[in-house]
């Protein structure tokens, strides 16, 4: 893939592996220099991806991951948590009730464990493929879909139980 493209196709995942750092660290500022860092990683080494391996996205953000696995191992274990879901706020036109909705959500993607939540942002916000998700996790396909499944089950059972 010739370097240009691939830079504008990297740029445009911004936003969706700054989410995935964001689910990962808990923390925005840390997700921004984990992605910044594997900007800087892939393109220095642009050689390092290969198409016939498979499609660009689900190989960036397995670097992305992999940055993020390397400062949670780097820092102190620290009590998981939250952090906004996207970017983007919601515009003003955005009802109370849409908010507190997304403020519910927000919680109790926090009681799951990081790796419930990583699973749910990448299928359920990024709305990548299990083949996709599978290649970005380095797992099966079907505990891909095993793991989803069980992910958003605790993610339904911590939203009845606040009902």
């Amino acid at each position: 893939m010739k370097k240009p493209k691939m830079q504008q196709q990297l740029i445009q995942l911004g936003n969706g592996a700054h989410a995935l750092a964001t689910q990962m660290l808990g923390n925005g500022d840390d997700a921004a220099d984990a992605v910044h860092d594997s900007f800087v990683k892939v393109f220095k080494k642009p050689e390092a991806y290969d198409e016939n391996k498979g499609p660009l996205t689900p190989w960036f953000l397995r670097v992305v991951r992999n940055q993020c696995l390397d400062l949670i191992r780097r820092r102190r274990p620290t009590e998981d948590t939250i952090d906004e879901l996207s970017d983007s706020a919601p515009g003003p036109e955005a009802s109370l009730e849409i908010i507190q909705r997304d403020q519910e959500l927000r919680n109790a993607l926090s009681t799951l464990s990081s790796a419930q939540r990583e699973i749910i942002v990448l299928r359920d916000y990024m709305d990548l493929s299990y083949a996709e998700i599978a290649s970005v996790l380095e797992i099966a396909q079907g505990t891909v879909m095993s793991r989803l499944h069980r992910a958003r089950m605790a993610l339904k059972e911590v939203i009845e139980s606040h009902e």
